[in-house]
């Protein structure tokens, strides 16, 4: 039976990351074109609108960094391996 090394547990979190990232990315596009299909009109506000859309960017921004941050982790993984053998 195989060993999970820290190495693969944290390569599959990143594609999981990775993929919830894009979904979200695509959320937020669909938000945003959302918005700009129905600007401000009589009887029609987008504030609320607008304020979600600034806190689902910044909830992807914090993914984003984190998978940044994870793919940093693996490459230097790969590259202490790397120097070791």
């Amino acid at each position: 039976m195989a060993q999970v090394t820290a190495h693969d547990a944290l390569a599959y979190s990143l594609k999981r990351e990775q993929g919830q990232f894009a979904e979200e990315a695509e959320r937020l596009a669909k938000q945003a074109t959302y918005i700009a299909a129905n600007p401000p009109a009589d009887g029609r506000t987008v504030s609320g609108d607008i304020t979600r859309l600034i806190q689902e960017a910044a909830f992807l921004l914090r993914r984003a960094a984190t998978i940044e941050a994870g793919l940093e982790a693996v490459g230097l993984m790969n590259a202490q391996t790397t120097t070791e053998q």
